[in-house]
Formats: structure tokens, C-alpha cells, sequence
């Protein structure tokens, strides 16, 4: 009787038990809504991202805000007007009211569609209207870029001849051309004109003459990557964001840190670039051989708790006193031994990338305060990096900060300007407008419009980006309470500014607490850090703790991937048209010159001796045949053409192969 009064309570226990699990699972079970807020967060890819945004925007209905075309906050009905002309000129292949609608709206923030308002209701975007205009203009300028010139035979054109691209940086030969058009991996996908623009046709300089003046009419932006410390590693997680979207500027100002991070990506055309962040190609042997063994430091740096604060305490006094975590020694190593002795201008012919670092000295001693291949040609890229996170000397000591360049001959020596410099940490800077860094990058690149990677985590308060989308949370008070956060944030970095312009905010205040200038629009990406990442101040950069925080900065840059777009898919669809088009005349003049050269050495010969030359020629080398002649001297000439530009302004030191 006692045992079976035992299976029956033990049988009820069992009993409410379930119940009662169901009963807590089904009041506090995750909606879907969470389940997609959870994937949101944590995805590891923007494919996986963008999914999960377009699935709440669905499940919340705002989608339907997107479709709706009408908003206060921009000039709906312009927009909808220049999408309709454009679409209608290109469906009739009015060629000339097609360049007129496309160079009047050179503007980033026509009609307002940038106004961080048309950014922060959806998860997946903004107004479908604004896309569709984007995408008509991008197409539009694809369409024009691939138009073959008229033809003088009679026959009928086709866009074929000129729709392959090619990819910037890449080179099959030594001058960068090649008189096989198409034999360049293509950069953006084929375009099959279609309607009137199927039949259109479009000569090479007047093409070339529109993409010049039409990208110099929009503008350029610029990737800025200011400082971090040990989370200035986010900044390349930024970089591959961008890169993997097509959306990575061609220039690249870094700053502290991300002078460091700034001149890793600088050096190494897009192909390369892809495969040093996705395939571990970083070279971090500069942490080993001091370390000696950063992966069992990691491991005993989380099973002691004593040399966990003791590495912290020795680096938060470094952070305090030099600006930085990690030793600036080792940073050093790290970054000579991924980029090498590359000058600045042998860096831009390698990758075209308009790399810039900016520097501080202690006063108006005639070196430029922006280090780039038009400034500091002949300067090494990764001397003029350490000097941007140049300390006092009261902490650097007998080691002074130099910037190194190569001679005539390729020798590597002390750069003169700098010789007698005084290098500052680049918090200790107080510019005016008119001789301020990013000021001075406008004037010489024409530099309008600014993107931000900011990874000090204690200005995020104070920098988080407009471009945030919507909250996760639609409680009235977490709304307010983010919106008094942010107003908050936002009075006290502009009182923060009228101190330092007033020269009184202290300098360990301002190191902190104060950010540069930006001349012109910009959209900040700030990443998430949370307090455990600050646990990871303890460890040695491993590939793992990279991939980490290459993944951090990743993910900083989907919530703003739209704003990106909008701002500047057109600018990237000009670089790239204007690059085809550049290479595709210089390639029609060399096909000219060639013909010109042939006819004049067959009417030397005369008929009789014309095969004769050419065999000879082609047996001592000099030449080669109809193609071959062409491309051997245009070639050599064009190889040539490039050599003196380059002694002109620098050591010939920029020849080296790499």
C-alpha cells in the first residue's frame, strides 16, 4: 500500500511537472519575431542578415512602408520624375537627353533621399522609389559605358564590342592594357542594352569625356578609419563589409590604429585584398616571436585571474599614457611584415588605391600632416603608419619616431622633411578648418562625402550612427529612452567641441572624449562591443581573436549597407565606367598607331618585301605581326611613357617589382 501511494505521488509529480513546463513554455516561449531578432543579431554572413530583415519586415508589415512612395521627409515626386525620364530615354535611345537628365542630378542628397529618416523605420532598406531611381541611374551608366562608337563600315552596331570590364589593379602586362579586349576577367556583369539603346551608338571620347566630367561633378568618398586600439582590428571587418558589396572606396584615410589597419588594405588590389581577409593571410608572426606561444598565453591568461589584471593594469597605463593597448613594437613588426618596404605611390600602382595616412608633429615644421602618394610619394608606407601612433617623447624615450624613404638607387634612408620632427600621438592634434587633414583630402581628391569606421568604444555614446534602423524594441519607454539617450549624447559632444576650439578641454579629456572634424556628409559605423569583449584586451591577437573581430566590424556595417548604397552606387558605377572607358581608348590609339606603322613600312618595302620584314622581324624579336607589331610598341612605349611620369616625381625606386 506504501509503495503504491509512492508511484502515484511520484506519477502526479511527473504529471504536474509536465503541465507546469508547458504551461512556463507557452506563456514565455520566444515569438517569431524574437526568434528573428535573434538571427539578426547573430548572423554571420549579409545574405543571412538581409534575410532575416526583409522576414521582419514582412511579419511587422513594414514592407508596406516601403512600397508607399509618399514621405514627408523627401521630395517623393522628383524623384518619381527623374526615374520616368531616365526609363523613357533609355527605352527610346535618346542619347543626348539621357546625358542631360544624368549630369543634373550629380547630387548624393537630391530630393533628401540620404535624410536618415527614410533609414531607420525598415529593417531591410528604405523606399522602394528611392532603389528603383538608384538602379535606373547605375543601369543607365552601365549602358552607356558598353555603346559602341559609330561605325563607318555600314554594318550594324552591336553593344557587344565593348561589354567586358575589367577589374581595377589587375594587369595582364606590364603597362596595364592589352589589345584583346575582352581578355579581362570581367568586373561587373555584361549589360544587354535593350529598346532603343540595343541600336545606340556613342563615340569613345565623347564617352570618355562624360564619365570624366560626371564623376568629377558627384564627387568621392572616402573610407576614414580612426583609431581603436586593440578594437581598431574591427576596422577590417568594416573593409570586407564594404568590399563584398561592392561598395569600398577607392581612398583610405587611417588614423592611430587605423593608419596601421589603413596601410594593410592600401597595398593590395580587390582579388588580393578578398582572399588576405577571408583565408587567415594575415601574417601575425610579430606576436608569436614575442610572445612566444600567444595561443597557451590566451589559455593562461583566462585560468589565472592574477596575470589576467596584471596584463590589463600594464596596458590600460599604456593605453592611458601612448594611446594604445597592444606594444607599439610589435605593431610595427605586424605591419611591416604584411605590406613590406612599399613606398606610397608603389603601393597605388599596385592596388590603385589612394592610401593616406595623417601625422602629427609638435609644430608648423613644413611636413605635410596628410602622407600620400601625391605628398610623400617616396615615403615607406608602413614608417609613415607608426608615426601616425607616435607618443610623446617623455614615454618613447631615446627611440625616436622616423619616416623612411628610398633614395634614387632604391636605398632606404631618413625621409629630409622629417629629419628634425617631433612626432606627436594624433589625439594631441588641434586643427583649423582651413589646414585640417580631411579639409586638405578634399582639395586634392575631391572628396565630398565621408565613411566613418569608428571603433573606440567609449565614444559610441556619442558617435552611434544615424543610419541605425529601427529599434528592436517597440515598448513607448525604450523609445524614449533612446531618444533622450541619444539627444544626451549629442548635447555633450557639441559642448565637448566648443571647449576644444576654445582651447580648454585638458588633453587627457580630449584624448578620449573628442573626434575630428568631418568637412562634408558622412555615415558613421560604430561596432557593438559588449563587456565581454573587453576580456579580450587580456589576449594576444591570434587568427582566431581576427576572424573575431574582423566579424564585429562586418556586422557594424549591414544596419547601414542601404544609407551606403544610396550614397554611393553611383560614384562606384562611375569609377568603374571611367576606368573601362579610359583603358578601352588608350587600347584604340595603340590599335591605330599600329595600322599607321604598317601601312608606313609596307610602302618603304614596297609589296614585294613586306612578308620579308616581317619574318625578320619577328625572328630577331624587334616585332611581331598585325596584332603582335602593335603590341610590342605600344607596349614598350606606353611602358616607357609611365617610367619617366614616375622619376619625374619620385626615385625610381617605384619600378620594383613585386
Amino acid at each position: 500500500m506504501l509503495s503504491f501511494a509512492i508511484d502515484l505521488v511520484v506519477a502526479l509529480w511527473d504529471v504536474g511537472a509536465f503541465w507546469r513546463d508547458k504551461a512556463v513554455s507557452y506563456v514565455f516561449r520566444p515569438t517569431e519575431r524574437d526568434l528573428l531578432l535573434e538571427r539578426l543579431q547573430n548572423a554571420s554572413s549579409y545574405e543571412e542578415w538581409d534575410g532575416a530583415a526583409r522576414e521582419l519586415d514582412r511579419i511587422l508589415g513594414i514592407d508596406m512602408w516601403r512600397q508607399n512612395a509618399i514621405s514627408s521627409a523627401y521630395d517623393y515626386r522628383l524623384i518619381e520624375e527623374r526615374r520616368r525620364i531616365i526609363e523613357t530615354a533609355r527605352n527610346e535611345g535618346d542619347i543626348n537627353g539621357l546625358l542631360n537628365t544624368l549630369r543634373t542630378g550629380l547630387v548624393r542628397n537630391l530630393g533628401n533621399i540620404t535624410s536618415s529618416k527614410l533609414f531607420n523605420t525598415s529593417f531591410a532598406g528604405t523606399k522602394r522609389l528611392i532603389d528603383d531611381y538608384i538602379e535606373q541611374y547605375v543601369d543607365a551608366l552601365r549602358e552607356l559605358s558598353v555603346l559602341p562608337p559609330p561605325d563607318t563600315s555600314g554594318q550594324q552596331p552591336t553593344v557587344e564590342v565593348m561589354s567586358p570590364g575589367w577589374e581595377d589593379g589587375e594587369t595582364d602586362g606590364d603597362d596595364g592594357l592589352d589589345d584583346d579586349f575582352g581578355a579581362r576577367r570581367p568586373s561587373a556583369p555584361v549589360i544587354q542594352c535593350r529598346g532603343g539603346m540595343a541600336t545606340a551608338t556613342f563615340s569613345i571620347q565623347r564617352k570618355l569625356d562624360f564619365m570624366h566630367d560626371t564623376r568629377q561633378g558627384f564627387g568621392r568618398s572616402a573610407l576614414v578609419l580612426q583609431g581603436g586600439a586593440i578594437f581598431g582590428m574591427c576596422h577590417l571587418g568594416v573593409v570586407k563589409g564594404l568590399l563584398l558589396r561592392g561598395m569600398l572606396p577607392k581612398i583610405l584615410v587611417g588614423t592611430g590604429t587605423g593608419a596601421m589597419m589603413a596601410a594593410l588594405v592600401g597595398v593590395h588590389p580587390d582579388h588580393e585584398l578578398l582572399r588576405i581577409l577571408t583565408e587567415d593571410e594575415i601574417d601575425l608572426s610579430a606576436f608569436s616571436s614575442h610572445g612566444k606561444d600567444p595561443q597557451g598565453h590566451n589559455e593562461r591568461v583566462m585560468r589565472s585571474t592574477w596575470i589576467g589584471w596584471e596584463t590589463l593594469v600594464r596596458r590600460i597605463q599604456r593605453f592611458r599614457r601612448e594611446g594604445y593597448f597592444l606594444d607599439v613594437k610589435v605593431l610595427e613588426e605586424c605591419v611591416r611584415a604584411n605590406i613590406g618596404d612599399l613606398t606610397f605611390e608603389e603601393a597605388y600602382n599596385r592596388s590603385r588605391r589612394i592610401l593616406n595616412i595623417t601625422v602629427v608633429t609638435a609644430g608648423q615644421q613644413g611636413v605635410p600632416t596628410l602622407l600620400n602618394y601625391v605628398t610623400a610619394p617616396n615615403v615607406l608606407v608602413w614608417t609613415a603608419a607608426v608615426a601616425s601612433n607616435a607618443s610623446s617623447e617623455a614615454f618613447y624615450g631615446s627611440r625616436q619616431t622616423k619616416i623612411l624613404c628610398k633614395d634614387a638607387r632604391g636605398n632606404i634612408e631618413p625621409w629630409a622633411p622629417a629629419a628634425k620632427v617631433d612626432f606627436r600621438h594624433w589625439t594631441s592634434a588641434s586643427y583649423t578648418d582651413r589646414n585640417a587633414p580631411l579639409q586638405r583630402l578634399s582639395g586634392l581628391f575631391n572628396v565630398n562625402h565621408y565613411v566613418v569606421s569608428q571603433a573606440r568604444p567609449y565614444l559610441i555614446p556619442f558617435v552611434q550612427s544615424d543610419m541605425h534602423g529601427p529599434s528592436a524594441k517597440y515598448s513607448t519607454l525604450s523609445t524614449m529612452r533612446s531618444f533622450f539617450t541619444r539627444m544626451i549624447g549629442l548635447e555633450t559632444r557639441h559642448r565637448l567641441r566648443q571647449l576644444d576650439r576654445l582651447r580648454l578641454l585638458p588633453a587627457s579629456i580630449r584624448r578620449f572624449l573628442v573626434d575630428e572634424h568631418l568637412p562634408g556628409p558622412s555615415v558613421t559605423l560604430v561596432p557593438k562591443i559588449s563587456l565581454r569583449d573587453f576580456v579580450r584586451l587580456l589576449e594576444t591577437p591570434t587568427r582566431d581573436s581576427l576572424q573575431y573581430w574582423i566579424l564585429r566590424g562586418e556586422r557594424s556595417v549591414w544596419p547601414s549597407m542601404a544609407a551606403i548604397r544610396v550614397r554611393c552606387a553611383i560614384e562606384m558605377e562611375l569609377d568603374r565606367a571611367y576606368e573601362d572607358v579610359k583603358r578601352f581608348k588608350a587600347g584604340d590609339l595603340r590599335r591605330r598607331a599600329s595600322g599607321v606603322n604598317q601601312h608606313r613600312l609596307a610602302d618603304q618595302a614596297g609589296p614585294s618585301s613586306m612578308y620579308g620584314a616581317y619574318s625578320s622581324s619577328r625572328a630577331d624579336g624587334s616585332g611581331s605581326g598585325a596584332g603582335g607589331r602593335g603590341r610590342n610598341r605600344g607596349g614598350n612605349m606606353s611602358r616607357q611613357r609611365r617610367t619617366n611620369s614616375i622619376t619625374a616625381r619620385c626615385p625610381p625606386s617605384t619600378q620594383t617589382s613585386l
